[in-house]
């Protein structure tokens, strides 16, 4: 290491900060989210238990775990 600091650039900063800003606005993490009426646990349960991929169960199989 040289002991040289990286030239900071405040601009890169302030556009890096709004686009995390405006990231924030459209996903809030922090307000809860709608169900998707799918009971994903045991879902993947059932599909690790018989050895498929989420992707490969049938829409008759994934009906067995809407929730209600």
């Amino acid at each position: 290491m040289n002991g040289l600091m990286k030239n900071f650039d405040v601009n890169d900063c302030v556009a890096k900060d709004k686009v995390a800003q405006d990231f924030i606005n459209t996903v809030n993490p922090y307000r809860s989210k709608p169900s998707l009426g799918i009971d994903l646990r045991s879902l993947a349960k059932y599909a690790k238990e018989n050895n498929k991929s989420i992707e490969m169960i049938s829409k008759d199989e994934l009906l067995k775990f809407k929730m209600v």
